[in-house]
């Protein structure tokens, strides 16, 4: 069997011998349809950028990642039914071409994390251009700098309302970064996965490194309320909003190389 049928044919294995993942990708549903939800309940619903840019699901992409790369090793509780569960015992047994293998667990992996970010994306399409409320003039700054076109609304400022911000293609670009998020978010999971897997501690190594990447920005956050200043996420989404296509450039690049040498450490991993 060639590679591309045997890729073709792992993947539809994993799909089918555990149809519960297929349920995984709602828990990323809320926070890109949220927008849309209360927009039919209320047209004023203008959320902040910190609203707006906050991902809530980079935690799953670690849970989801161990549960399909390596049950066998990164799954708490029980062990083997988890293993037996997603099938890794079974193909980990059998005369597979180890790196094929892999891809096919990181295909997977990619296509729940990513699939309800790409269609947000192609949701926003419809509804291109954003009005957000900002308070803070820094973040009104920021905007205006790295987001071409970007202008404040001083209608409403004559008004004695909130400060709003006409973003084109706004909508568009929030969905792309949260996207780009997750799309980096899985990349760095297989490094860590397949760094600590020969490891005794990798488990514990492993979850430690993910609610610290999770939580310590959390915590920079919550310095940066009060002092009218950006968090570190919506500096980091206006560096990528002023150089997008740098930015998916070196995604790329990491996403190849990343993919390489992924395969071939778990193709000299002993299981």
């Amino acid at each position: 069997m060639n590679k591309t049928k045997q890729f073709g044919a792992l993947f539809k294995f994993q799909m089918t011998i555990n149809p519960f993942i297929w349920f995984l990708p709602l828990v990323f549903g809320i926070p890109f349809f949220m927008p849309l939800l209360t927009g039919f309940t209320s047209k004023m619903y203008h959320p902040g950028f910190y609203s707006l840019l906050t991902n809530q699901n980079l935690f799953f992409v670690a849970i989801f990642g161990a549960m399909i790369l390596a049950p066998e090793k990164f799954q708490f509780g029980a062990t083997n039914v988890t293993s037996s569960y997603f099938g890794s015992e079974f193909l980990l047994t059998r005369a597979i071409d180890r790196p094929v293998l892999y891809r096919a667990k990181a295909a997977l992996l990619y296509l729940l994390v990513l699939a309800l970010p790409c269609i947000a994306i192609i949701s926003s399409l419809n509804d291109p251009n954003l009005i957000v409320n900002e308070y803070s003039k820094p973040m009104q700054q920021q905007c205006i700098t790295h987001v071409q076109g970007s202008v404040l609304m001083p209608a409403e400022l004559e008004k004695g309302l909130p400060p709003l911000i006409s973003v084109p293609r706004g909508n568009v670009l929030v969905a792309e970064w949260q996207f780009w998020m997750l799309l980096i978010a899985a990349i760095t999971l297989q490094l860590f996965i397949l760094i600590l897997y020969p490891f005794k501690y990798g488990k514990i190594v492993f979850w430690a490194l993910c609610f610290g990447l999770i939580f310590i920005p959390m915590f920079y956050d919550l310095n940066t309320i009060g002092k009218n200043s950006p968090s570190l996420n919506e500096r980091f989404f206006f560096s990528f909003a002023a150089h997008q296509t740098l930015f998916w450039i070196l995604t790329a690049l990491a996403f190849i190389l990343t993919q390489l040498w992924c395969e071939r450490r778990f193709a000299r991993l002993e299981q």
